[in-house]
Parts: structure tokens; sequence; C-alpha cells
């Protein structure tokens, strides 16, 4: 999975001009898109969610890199050029023009995903956004500076940042290893490792919810819709606690009475979402997400996702299976503790 992982990586960070990240990809923006289409609805009157749906574009970085500055959309050419690459890159073994790498080198291993596992391919409609990050507000499309509390956070949590033990940071334990523990995928879901596709399913007073993470594991979700209070503000969850109810056109999902094992770029168990979906064509759907957490972020972030549906004739979801104790997390750590052994006798040599 770290391979595959690794894969898609080096696929995405795509330089644009000086060397400006790209972000992805592909059509038109969901607000133009195909709001003078007429939107299915449910039996019962409500915009119709229902289906399974995915992140329609091939990367779109959180934050827009510092180099493009104030350039929230980028050229058509520059899609043109991004999505030539990719196609080149994953279209299959030695597609493309790609020539297979030498056998057992990690860039054959890396590179050994056709589009299968990689997003944007030619089995997805891909919605084209052309957006260089998937902040929307600010207009900068940064995270917003952190408050002096989420500062002090922030470089506690730097230390699990990718450093000499690897991409995923410290192993000095298992419960360092999150991805490696699957525990499942949390909030806000943006995009998976090798899917993000989520399932909606409605019905009269709810919305259930099914998130495929990739290797760092699934989650389900039940949303009540009307006017049930949240729980009280002492019940926590992994999930957070989410209540639904509609706003005209748009089913709008407030979460929150998160636990302190959620940390969304930092933030705490006093994070709160709110969920936009509103359906903006036959097979496009928004969500636009609104993250506050007063003690970590000076004011409110927005982030938005056009998000495709996919065929559903098989009506399934591909597992990426995550395997709690295989055999990664165990080489992982007693990497880390070879590592430490060479270091303590380097640092030994040295003082003699």
């Amino acid at each position: 999975m770290r391979a595959r992982h690794r894969a898609t990586l080096g696929v995405l960070a795509i330089a644009i001009g000086a060397g400006g990240l790209a972000a992805v990809l592909a059509g038109q923006s969901p607000r133009a898109a195909t709001q003078s289409a007429a939107v299915a609805r449910t039996p019962w009157g409500e915009p119709d969610l229902n289906g399974i749906w995915q992140v329609g574009y091939v990367f779109t970085p959180l934050e827009r890199p510092k180099e493009l500055a104030a350039k929230a959309f980028l050229t058509d050419d520059e899609v043109t050029a991004l999505e030539r690459d990719h196609a080149q890159k994953f279209g299959g073994d030695g597609a493309g023009g790609r020539a297979r790498a030498k056998r057992g080198t990690d860039d054959d291993v890396a590179g050994a995903y056709n589009q299968a596992f990689s997003k944007g391919g030619a089995h997805e409609k891909v919605i084209r956004t052309k957006r260089t990050s998937l902040i929307v507000d600010p207009p900068d499309g940064r995270i917003p500076p952190l408050t002096a509390e989420g500062e002090t956070r922030a470089a506690a949590l730097r230390r699990n940042a990718p450093n000499e033990f690897g991409p995923g940071g410290i192993a000095d334990h298992p419960e360092q290893r999150r991805n490696d523990r699957c525990m499942g995928t949390t909030l806000p879901f943006i995009q998976g490792v090798s899917s993000g596709a989520r399932r909606i399913v409605q019905s009269p007073g709810s919305v259930a919810i099914f998130m495929e993470d990739g290797h760092v594991g699934g989650a389900y979700r039940v949303i009540p819709v009307g006017k049930q209070p949240h729980l009280p503000s002492e019940l926590r969850q992994y999930l957070g606690d989410s209540r639904g109810h509609w706003d005209g056109e748009t089913l709008v999902v407030e979460v929150k009475n998160f636990s302190d094992k959620t940390n969304f770029q930092g933030s705490t168990e006093n994070l709160t979402l709110v969920e936009r979906y509103t359906r903006t064509g036959p097979d496009l759907l928004t969500l636009r997400i609104t993250v506050e957490d007063a003690s970590t972020f000076t004011r409110p972030w927005t982030i938005e996702l056009p998000l495709t549906k996919l065929d559903e004739k098989a009506n399934q979801i591909y597992e990426s299976s995550c395997h709690e104790g295989n055999y990664a997390l165990t080489s992982i750590l007693a990497g880390a503790r070879a590592m430490e052994r060479e270091k303590k006798a380097g640092a030994a040599t040295r003082t003699r």
C-alpha cells in the first residue's frame, strides 16, 4: 500500500511554470456545471443524493501552493499537460510510452499500479474544476493562521512528520502509527489514498454514508435529518455527532462532539464541521465543508469537493483491505529500533 501511495504522490507533485505544484483537474466549475439540468428527487420530494460518489479529480492539494499565489484556477493548457502526464504514468504497465523500471527496484514496485488504482483514469467520469486548492475560503487557498495554542500543539506534532523513520514519522510504539492500525477514516473525509469513494443512502428522516479510505479503513455514518438536538457535550465520538437539515436544495450537516482522538490539521475536540451537500447535476454532487475550531484556527475556513457519480450497475465499492497486525507494522517498528541502534553506535564511535 505504501508503494501505491508513493506512486500516486509521484504523479501528483507535478511542476507548473517555475516549479509550482499542480493541482487538479478537469472540466467545468461545479457551480457552472449543470445548474440548468433537472436534479433527480426522491419519492418523498428531496433532492436525490443516493449513489456511489468519488472525488472528481486526479489531485488537488488541500492548500494552494505558495508559488501559485493568487491563481485560483489553472489554464486549459496546464490542465491538458497534467492530464497527458497522468495518462502516460498511469496508462497501465508500460503503456503510454512509460517503460517498466528495472525489476525489483523501488521505482518498479511503486509504479506497478495501473488505472484501476489511480484517480482520473479512463474508467472514471472526471469533473474538471481546474482549482489549484481544495480550500476555497480564505481566497488565498491556504489554512488560516493558527492561534497561539494551536501553534504550541503544532510544534509538538511536527515530530510525527516525515523524518528519518520514514514517510509516516516516528515509530516509538504502535499507537503512533494511526494509518497502520486500521482505525478507520475520520472527518472531514476529503480523499482516500486509493479510492475516496462514498456511498450515500437516503430515507425519510435520515441519511447514511459509508466512506472508503483505502488502507486507512472505512467508516459508517447515520445522520438524523430534521430537528433532533445534538448529543450532550460530554458524549464524545471518533466521528463526532452529526445532525442534518435541509436548507432549500442543500442538505446541511453539522458535526460536533468529536473526541480527543480526532485531529484534522491540528484541531482539537472543539472542532465543528458544517457540510453542505448540493446536487448540481446528473452526475455531480458539490460538497462544501466549513472547518471551525477557535482553539486552533484564527478563523473558519472552507473546502469544496466535486463528487462524481460512479457506475452503479455492480452496486459495489471495492475495499482496499487494511490488515492490522500485518508484517508492515512489525517491520516499521523493528526498523526504527535498528536505526536507533545504528545511531547510538555511531555516536559511541565518535566519542572515542
